[in-house]
């Protein structure tokens, strides 16, 4: 099965822009994340909006090209760049998107990801990971997922939500993390489903929660999930390059 990473990356960004160069400990955010992708068997490219992140992967030899400023979410980036590469006459069986922001995202979840792809009838594939923390449970930045009972480590994803899902009824302050699944920002596609997502709305779940992935659902698309036990830090402020630097001087 042939696979290709693709990974989106915007320098403009609200809360920290041009977040793609941002050097942590001493390469940029956007190469850390590539040379992870690579010791992977599948074929990598960044797709990006801006000269400055183009000519950088250039200059360390990885692969780019460049997309539209316009899209509304990094699965229209995504999209586009694959449809450039079926014009420039290429074909994948499935498509990773690696976020461009996850410079520890581990490089055997990846292949663990294509592998199940493979073997399984799904559209789309993620990870999740049982959560160690209160606070993380009830942060509205991570991403809650509540999913079928697994089989043979496989489950698939019921919903997803900013808020503390499952809800305890009887009593509501009980919160054991160990009874949630944080949702891992990395997709599988099957090449035909990203494909069909292109004409794609946002749906009522979606507006709501401002999470793409219950579009997904919404369409009756079967988004499957496996677990892994690695927590992988996503740079979103200034504050997060000093997490990520401090676990690499201790890896």
């Amino acid at each position: 099965m042939s696979a290709l990473i693709i990974i989106p990356a915007r320098y403009e960004s609200s809360r920290f822009p041009g977040k793609p160069l941002t050097k942590i400990a001493g390469k940029s955010l956007i190469q850390r994340v590539y040379e992870q992708c690579v010791q992977t068997e599948a074929d990598v490219i960044v797709a990006t909006d801006d000269q400055r992140i183009f000519d950088h992967i250039l200059s360390f030899d990885g692969n780019v090209c460049m997309t539209s400023k316009h899209h509304e979410n990094g699965t229209e980036r995504l999209i586009e760049a694959f449809e450039r590469i079926l014009d420039d006459g290429e074909e994948y069986d499935v498509i990773i998107n690696v976020q461009g922001d996850e410079p520890l995202i581990d490089p055997e979840d990846i292949t663990r990801l294509i592998n199940m792809m493979e073997e399984e009838e799904t559209d789309i594939g993620t990870l999740v990971r049982v959560m160690d923390s209160v606070d993380d449970v009830l942060n509205p930045n991570v991403v809650k997922v509540v999913t079928t009972v697994f089989d043979e480590g496989l489950g698939d994803a019921l919903y997803f939500s900013r808020l503390p899902i499952p809800y305890n009824r009887e009593n509501p302050k009980d919160i054991d993390p160990e009874n949630y699944y944080q949702h891992i920002g990395i997709y599988a596609f099957q090449s035909e489903a990203l494909v069909s997502l292109k004409n794609s709305t946002p749906s009522p779940l979606e507006e709501a929660e401002k999470l793409e992935q219950l579009r997904w659902l919404q369409n009756h698309f079967v988004v499957s999930v496996i677990e892994t036990e690695h927590k992988s830090i996503g740079v979103d402020t200034p504050e997060d390059v000093a997490i990520v630097e401090n676990i690499l001087k201790r890896s």
